[in-house]
């Protein structure tokens, strides 16, 4: 009696995980495009095409690198030797980073308050800081999804679940979903609000676990520790101090905080109230940050200005992408005097990309086309503007652009 009762109760739990994956199959996509994701599908099983758009070479890619992904442990962000010897006491669960342009003062003995230099980055950073485990397995993540929606093979799912269990879920594992200790400064604060642009690649995720809801290594119980997760690092986002003082942020921060506060919101089920934040806050801050000329002052006042003036756009073109998925349509604002024009800021930059000597402002940094990669692969694709496109076709063309900036692009 006993082992028919197992049996039964076996029976039943894998009807409940069955019947919530045949629900989530279907769910929508909202940064992820579902024209390219099903262009990689199509290659992978036909080897005739894909091959001008670049989906051909890329599934190829994709599955090599998910196969990498297959042997490696878990990524977790508690066991970072160098953070737990500087945060002395705080919680290794807690990401932690440095401030990119901040260095130890060489006036005093111990280097502290660190001082600011601006454009300057420290190494130190990359040393010390959770961003590259957290940048590491997101990309596995992406990989193996893809590559499981690609084949049905059932060790790609398998693999991604278990890695998104042992950064978010596993008690001895899991990274807290708050970003306090993010971007301190040593000897003035334990982290600040500016420090949450860290982990934007956040906002790949919920696509990536929806490509993963018809496996059964993605159980319900998974999908409700990690709405879980979603749903309380996205009250942090809103509701705490630091995560207040980003969403004020004028410059390129507020972009990239819509957008990681609009997928998060979307992971934790709430894609309505995503699209409401990019309502309230997208477009003033488009109004306010892109002049009339197509200028970007916020970002033009910085050493390295030629970063991030493309890296603003591309803030922008990534937002909204998603924010089109939920029915917003930012390309064609404008104020009634011109400010606001995301085409305008596109055109302004473009005639500099191969010309850094007509460039006005400070760049100490490089000055390469690369940067624009980013956005010229979505600007070309949501407008039919000639400019842009010769543009996106010189510089940035489909066929060559990384995964992380193909995937993104509306269509094919």
């Amino acid at each position: 009696m006993k082992g028919l009762f197992f049996l039964f109760w076996i029976c039943f739990i894998s009807l409940i995980n069955s019947t919530y994956a045949e629900l989530l199959v279907d769910q929508k996509l909202y940064f992820l495009q579902p024209g390219r994701v099903a262009a990689l599908k199509e290659a992978f099983r036909d080897d005739s095409k894909g091959r001008e758009s670049g989906a051909h070479e890329l599934a190829g890619k994709v599955i090599a690198e998910a196969a990498k992904a297959l042997k490696h442990d878990i990524f977790t962000i508690a066991t970072n030797e160098e953070k737990i010897r500087i945060i002395r006491g705080n919680n290794p669960h807690d990401y932690f980073s440095l401030a990119p342009y901040f260095w130890p003062d060489p006036s005093k003995p111990d280097g502290l308050p660190y001082i600011h230099r601006d454009g300057v980055r420290n190494p130190e950073k990359d040393r010390v800081s959770d961003g590259l485990k957290l940048s590491e397995m997101v990309s596995a993540v992406r990989y193996l999804a893809l590559a499981y929606h690609m084949t049905g093979e059932e060790r790609y799912a398998a693999a991604a679940a278990r890695f998104l269990r042992g950064f978010f879920l596993d008690p001895k594992t899991r990274m807290n979903p708050n970003m306090e200790h993010a971007q301190a400064i040593m000897g003035v604060n334990s982290g600040r609000g500016s420090g949450m642009i860290d982990v934007f690649c956040l906002s790949y995720l919920p696509d990536c676990i929806t490509l993963i809801s018809s496996s059964p290594s993605w159980t319900g119980e998974d999908h409700r520790g990690m709405t879980a997760w979603w749903r309380e690092y996205a009250r942090w986002l809103q509701e705490s101090p630091k995560g207040r003082d980003e969403r004020k942020n004028p410059n390129n921060h507020g972009f990239y905080y819509d957008l990681q506060l609009s997928c998060v919101l979307i992971g934790a089920g709430h894609p309505e109230e995503a699209g409401d934040h990019l309502r309230r806050h997208l477009v003033a801050r488009l109004d306010s940050q892109i002049t009339p000329s197509g200028e970007m002052p916020r970002e033009e006042i910085r050493p390295t200005s030629w970063h991030y003036c493309n890296y603003a756009v591309t803030g922008i073109c990534n937002v909204g992408v998603v924010a089109g998925s939920l029915g917003i349509d930012i390309w064609k604002n404008k104020t009634p005097e011109g400010a606001g024009s995301v085409r305008k800021a596109m055109l302004f930059l473009i005639p500099f990309i191969g010309n850094r000597e007509a460039w006005k402002f400070s760049e100490i940094g490089e000055f390469t086309p690369a940067k624009c990669q980013g956005w010229l692969g979505i600007a070309a694709a949501v407008y039919n503007d000639p400019v842009i496109r010769e543009a996106q076709k010189r510089y940035a063309p489909i066929e060559k652009l990384p995964i992380q900036n193909w995937i993104v692009v509306p269509g094919p």
